[in-house]
């Protein structure tokens, strides 16, 4: 979604403008709706809580306060077009696609 979203933001009007941000809703609501259960099921009961609220936070700052300043470096780089940020984001769901298919299934494991 990151090159058609940039796409259509270029274009600059507003009905454009806001299907991309529309669909880009769509699929960040998507991820976040199993994401819950998707973290919790990466910890045994009796770290769970813990385990997930430490994960949650690390990447809080890590991941999402270090995004706007990658992006704005990459734009930087790149003279003002988005195409290294879409690359960033790409990237990014990448890693994200390998570590999802990399945890372990635990829907038949003992609690």
């Amino acid at each position: 979604m990151a090159f058609p979203f940039f796409a259509l933001v270029g274009t600059r009007t507003a009905g454009c403008i806001a299907l991309a941000v529309t669909l880009a809703l769509v699929g960040h609501a998507a991820m976040y709706g199993p994401q819950a259960a998707f973290f919790s099921e990466l910890f045994g009961t009796r770290v769970r809580y813990s385990g997930v609220s430490l994960g949650y936070q690390l990447a809080a700052p890590f991941a999402g306060g270090l995004a706007p300043l990658i992006a704005t470096a990459l734009m930087d780089a790149s003279g003002g077009m988005p195409w290294l940020v879409a690359v960033y984001l790409v990237c990014t769901a990448a890693v994200t696609l390998v570590c999802v298919g990399l945890a372990k299934e635990t829907h038949k494991a003992e609690l």
